[in-house]
């Protein structure tokens, strides 16, 4: 026996009411995954991350000053020391904790000021005239740690380079050209995108490393602060 001409659309009607309670049953999963699925609000970006990015390039000028020179790996006093200083710097590793910068720089300007002072060398008086002396230089290997993510980033930095004066420094009977080091440290503020200063205190030595007859060396206490430009590298 055949099914009634309207028995079709009743079993139609059946099914489609017994699937509407299935999905109000289920109603609070179906909701949540439906807007989950449907959101278009994006997602919230993290304020906190570093100014600095890996491969940033960086060009900055920096000028310090040494008012005295005091006795550690050198034995030279009385020494004033002023450095102007044209560094480029890139981001090699940018992470939360840290990001590592390598630099170079070159030092179109130093000044060596010393006083008159008087030595006995080889059993002679040294009379070592006071004055001002000129050099230039670079300090092509260097290497800068900067902290934290945040817009004001305390750093360490440390270079190897070198200067040649117009005349022997530290003192007559030492040399024209000398290797210096330093070491330092500071705080890096990021004042808006691509600008930031810099300041802070590095410990410099300067020395011929023996390639003249004297060598007495100096160690400078360099106060300096700095200014930089730079692009980050989009990610």
């Amino acid at each position: 026996m055949g099914l009634p001409a309207h028995s079709g659309t009743s079993l139609a009607r059946y099914t489609f009411c017994t699937l509407l309670l299935w999905l109000g049953t289920l109603h609070p999963a179906v909701l949540a995954q439906s807007g989950a699925a449907d959101s278009t609000e994006p997602a919230p970006v993290s304020t906190a991350s570093s100014p600095l990015r890996r491969g940033t390039n960086e060009f900055g000028a920096w000028t310090g000053y040494s008012p005295f020179s005091f006795v550690l790996k050198g034995t030279s006093k009385g020494r004033q020391l002023f450095l102007l200083n044209l560094q480029y710097a890139r981001t090699l590793l940018a992470t939360r904790p840290v990001s590592l910068k390598y630099t170079a720089e070159v030092v179109p300007v130093a000044f060596e000021i010393q006083p008159t002072q008087k030595f006995i060398v080889d059993g002679k008086l040294l009379i070592n005239p006071d004055g001002t002396i000129y050099g230039i230089g670079a300090t092509p290997i260097g290497v800068e740690a900067n902290f934290g993510p945040k817009k004001v980033q305390p750093f360490f930095s440390g270079s190897l380079g070198f200067l040649h004066f117009s005349q022997q420094v530290p003192i007559l009977g030492s040399a024209q050209f000398n290797y210096t080091i330093d070491i330092g440290f500071g705080a890096q503020m990021f004042l808006r995108p691509g600008r930031s200063l810099t300041f802070g205190w590095r410990y410099h030595h300067l020395s011929n490393n023996d390639q003249a007859h004297l060598n007495p060396g100096i160690d400078s206490g360099v106060f300096f602060v700095g200014f930089s430009v730079f692009k980050a590298k989009h990610e």
